[in-house]
């Protein structure tokens, strides 16, 4: 059985609220009337998710801070300081992008002009700033990841490349929560690329399914549990329909989970590195 972190405790931890968070915000706008505007409300600009995005941006930024001034006053090779640095450009872009370029649609509720630009046909296409993040974070943490774990990738620790892949590789975990995330989308009224995301949807399940079967991979507590959340979540999206809100408000909601990973994959490989006393 594998050791359960502290790293890995906060993600686990983090991940549930947040996704039964959504689960249940989800289902309630979905199929009762009286908490129809609840997630017009929560992913508004500025909103709830939004918030959530900047505090584990912030957070971010803070423990990688923390974490090269505990290379530098340690035994530990410096060559991780320009990783982890990285890692804090990373944070710091990302954070300082949506608190001062990303533009965001504000919505009336009692606006006709607002409720009609709700219907239009291009009211869930994605831009092409959706598109690059929803791919780019399918490719590094679930198509890279499985590639691992399905070829059972060794690296070779002697030299300082193979240690730093050998720390960097994400977990299972990590590949649950986006496409936890990659699965918040209103695939049925976005074209061809909706249909294209679902597409990765079912063959990003399937190589987790895969792994767990056919891989012989055996699931801790946490691991298992956030796969049945991903597997309520699906159902949950395939069976609801929303006609309040537009396809950015979905992209807040995806994006607060994409931040929550990168966030909590970059925590546990940084904690990895432990100082002799």
């Amino acid at each position: 059985m594998r050791k359960i972190t502290i790293p890995h405790l906060i993600f686990s931890s983090l991940y549930f609220i947040l996704a039964l968070f959504t689960i249940l915000m989800l289902a309630l706008t979905s199929f009762a009337p009286d908490f129809q505007h609840m997630f017009r409300l929560t992913t508004q600009p500025f909103g709830v998710y939004f918030g959530i995005s900047a505090i584990l941006l912030t957070c971010g930024v803070i423990v990688s801070l923390f974490n090269i001034v505990r290379i530098y006053s340690s035994h530990l090779p410096k060559f991780y300081s320009l990783v982890i640095g990285l890692a804090l450009c990373v944070f710091l872009f990302l954070l300082y992008y949506e608190l001062f370029i990303t533009r965001r649609t504000y919505f009336e509720p009692f606006s006709f002009e607002d409720s009609l630009r709700l219907v239009q046909e291009n009211a869930f296409s994605k831009n092409t700033y959706q598109i690059l993040v929803d791919y780019l974070c399918y490719i590094l943490f679930v198509i890279c990841p499985a590639i691992f774990y399905l070829f059972n990738f060794s690296f070779d620790k002697s030299m300082n490349l193979g240690k730093l892949l050998q720390l960097i590789k994400p977990s299972f975990n990590v590949m649950l929560g986006v496409l936890f995330g990659f699965s918040i989308s209103p695939f049925f009224k976005s074209g061809i690329v909706g249909y294209f995301d679902l597409v990765l949807l079912a063959f990003g399940l399937g190589l987790v399914l895969y792994l767990c079967v056919k891989g012989k991979r055996t699931l801790d507590s946490y691991e298992m549990f956030n796969l049945c959340l991903l597997i309520v979540m699906c159902v949950v999206m395939m069976i609801s329909s929303y006609s309040f809100v537009d396809g950015e408000s979905y992209f807040e909601v995806r994006k607060a989970f994409y931040v929550l990973v990168l966030f909590g994959w970059c925590n546990t490989w940084m904690m990895k590195l432990t100082t002799k006393r």
